[in-house]
């Protein structure tokens, strides 16, 4: 079997990508790498990830984050640069539209039945098994590799997404609700209810919980590799790893070898290149 690491969160954070993949003595010719989304953005060499990334595609399996949906917005001049925008040293550069045009392309959601792990950037939504998942995640896949994608991306920057899925009254509505699930989700309540802040809801009862916790509730079957919840940390556990040990805030980047039986747990330190003022 190929060896297969799966890695959390690089947002930019290119010396320490390159200090983990030394680490693991990665081998692009022989190896795999699974990347769990938000690969640029915050971290000062998000143009060093992306290009490191592009030259390896063959031997790389991302799935997108809010982060890299941001920056195909940019791109795309969807939306204008936020207060933490680290992009300019990667929109700027010549190869910038090979990069995006190969961004745009993939994945929301990864399955290999093989290894027998799956792997988003933040959430799968409890009520979907992974049959349904993939149906949503292809809807969304589709519409940003269609000729209007664009219209499309402008579309989720446009509303709110809504907080439940039986409260999507149309088709953009719900492709609004699919990318906040798989790109943002956090906590969410037993009936299906999403909270997309960054913070924890105000909630005395525990109606929220983490969306891992309800998902593994109901679909007892599945294996999960995620990023995106830099405040949760590293979660190894038997059917969750959850990779996001906040490099970019300072603290270190994981990796993980999942072609074993038992995952392997691999850190590297990171410096701090963004602080929780920066927005």
């Amino acid at each position: 079997m190929t060896t297969t690491y799966a890695m959390g969160d690089l947002q930019g954070c290119y010396v320490p990508f390159a200090a983990l993949l030394e680490q693991i003595d990665f081998t692009p010719q022989t190896d795999r790498l699974w990347l769990a989304g938000d690969l640029v953005n915050r971290g000062p060499d998000s143009h060093a990830v992306i290009n490191r990334l592009y030259a390896w595609h063959d031997r790389v399996q991302i799935v997108l984050g809010n982060h890299d949906l941001y920056a195909l917005a940019r791109w795309a001049g969807i939306t204008a640069a936020k207060k933490n925008d680290t992009l300019g040293p990667l929109l700027a550069d010549p190869h910038t539209d090979d990069w995006m045009e190969w961004l745009r392309t993939r994945s929301l959601l990864h399955t290999d039945p093989q290894l027998g792990w799956s792997m988003v950037h933040a959430a799968i939504h409890p009520d979907w098994d992974m049959a349904s998942a993939r149906g949503h995640a292809d809807a969304v896949e589709d519409a940003l590799r269609d000729r209007h994608w664009r219209r499309f991306l402008k579309s989720l920057w446009d509303a709110p997404a809504p907080n439940r899925w039986e409260d999507c009254r149309n088709e953009e509505e719900a492709q609004r609700f699919r990318v906040a699930v798989f790109t943002r989700a956090r906590y969410v309540t037993a009936k299906g209810v999403f909270n997309w802040s960054s913070t924890a809801p105000k909630d005395t009862a525990r109606e929220f919980a983490p969306w891992h916790e309800r998902f593994f509730e109901k679909q007892t079957s599945e294996s999960i590799i995620c990023g995106h919840w830099a405040t949760q940390g590293l979660l190894v556990q038997p059917r969750l790893l959850a990779l996001d040990s906040g490099c970019v805030w300072g603290r270190q980047l994981t990796a993980a070898r999942i072609d074993l039986d038992e995952p392997l747990i691999y850190q590297t330190p990171c410096p701090m290149f963004a602080r929780p003022d920066s927005g």
